[in-house]
């Protein structure tokens, strides 16, 4: 083993111990690496920052500019009017907080659907005199199950990263623009019905009725957070905001189709968003500082150091020797039981991100497909339905429905089984590692 080597095995596994322990927030674990790479010799300046002129990170920051700009229109508060009527059945209930929830997740992550959604969940619960803990979990599964399903908001450059991190280790990239949406098909298809009618069948009823004064306060406050993101805007400026994402989601489509750079039509959207007066320049920057352009940065000069010194081969050798004489399909699932158990008690977002480099290196060295392994790690840590530290997402339905560990247990477990059994059946044949 040489020094170089030595170093970088270093640096990915204080990456992994520090994402992993919850002590760092993991974009700043991430931007931790460019820097260590370049300090101590393995990689040049163009090299260990090359992230930062990446195709991905620019297609991430200019999609989260049009999701910002959708942010600050009402189409959301007008969906839950329309749809849910005094007196509607639990099912009705939450079909009405289904819809905006599906219009939501096209553009923004899980987290962020639930910070919208429990002010208005609390408020259709006090007019309705129905408790939060009937609405708050499948809500907060349903936000998990379909967020990234759609690749329109910042996760549509995801692929791109991808593919730059196989390339980086010496691979082909073959992730296209609509290879996770063609993975979760069968968990969003089954899942997300099964949510809007059997989850809030089987939510617990335990009493937690919130009052008038509980859903104007928190209007009071999702109020004052659209006053902090600069407001709303008028019936004129919505519907030119819906023509802007309406044209760049085409743009975008088209160009995935023929070859072009799919970046293109998003980034020409979130600058006529900028010009047009639609958002100032200070919320443009503010979308683009999403900690997931810090860690797609400082990762994706990891794989360049693992390929360049030669610690790819040694870590698919240990690998290989660890798991044996395991056919193709039971490593694929191997690698996504490994991430599923350590998702449930540690944010997803870090077990995918601790295990989707591994499975690219182990991929390039054997001679594998990467896409198989690394949905692996993506689906693995995307099953997160069984213990509140799984995703944020999770954390603030539990905290927002007053549940107990067991009651968010119990509710978890079918949508946990559904999405494996989802998995071992469709995923490696659709994608095979081999």
């Amino acid at each position: 083993m040489t020094t170089q080597i030595a170093i970088v095995l270093a640096i990915f596994l204080l990456f992994v111990i520090l994402i992993l322990s919850g002590k760092v927030k993991i974009h700043v674990a991430a931007m931790m690496i460019p820097i260590a790479l370049e300090i101590t010799g393995v990689l040049e300046f163009k090299d260990a920052w090359g992230g930062m002129l990446n195709n991905s990170v620019v297609m991430m920051a200019s999609m989260f500019v049009v999701g910002a700009a959708i942010g600050k229109t009402n189409i959301i508060n007008n969906l839950s009017k329309a749809l849910i009527k005094p007196g509607a059945s639990d099912f009705k209930i939450m079909c009405g907080i289904a819809v905006p929830m599906l219009f939501l997740g096209c553009f923004i992550n899980a987290t962020a659907t639930m910070t919208i959604m429990i002010p208005m969940i609390t408020a259709i619960c006090a007019e309705q005199k129905r408790p939060l803990s009937k609405f708050m979990y499948p809500a907060a599964a349903f936000a998990q199950i379909w967020a990234g399903f759609l690749p329109t908001g910042g996760n549509a450059g995801g692929y791109l990263a991808n593919n730059t991190i196989v390339e980086n280790l010496g691979g082909v990239g073959t992730w296209n623009y609509f290879t996770i949406m063609i993975s979760k098909i069968p968990a969003v298809v089954i899942l997300l019905p099964l949510v809007v009618w059997l989850s809030v069948k089987i939510a617990p009823d335990n009493g937690n009725i919130p009052t008038l004064a509980d859903s104007q306060q928190a209007a009071a406050n999702a109020s004052a957070k659209s006053k902090k993101r600069g407001g709303t805007l008028g019936p004129k400026q919505e519907k030119f905001v819906i023509f802007v994402f309406s044209a760049c989601v085409i743009g975008i489509v088209v160009c995935a189709l023929t070859g072009i750079n799919t970046w293109y039509p998003s980034v020409i959207a979130a600058l006529v968003l900028v010009f047009s007066g639609v958002l100032t320049d200070r919320e443009a920057i503010s979308a683009m500082g999403s900690p997931v352009i810090f860690i797609t940065i400082g990762t994706l000069p990891l794989a360049t150091a693992l390929s360049s010194t030669g610690a790819d081969v040694l870590l698919a050798d240990v690998f290989n020797k660890l798991t044996g004489g395991l056919s193709p399909v039971m490593t694929m699932v191997l690698m996504y039981l490994v991430c599923c158990v350590l998702t449930q008690f540690i944010t997803n977002s870090a077990v995918n991100n601790a295990f989707k480099m591994l499975a690219a290196l182990i991929c390039v060295q054997n001679g594998y497909d990467a896409r198989a392994l690394m949905l692996s790690t993506n689906e693995g840590s995307a099953n997160c339905y069984l213990f509140p530290a799984a995703a944020p997402a999770m954390t603030m339905g539990f905290e927002a429905g007053g549940y107990t560990l067991k009651q968010h247990f119990k509710q978890g477990m079918y949508l946990t089984l559904l999405r494996f059994l989802c998995f071992v059946i469709y995923v490696p044949m659709i994608f095979p590692l081999v």
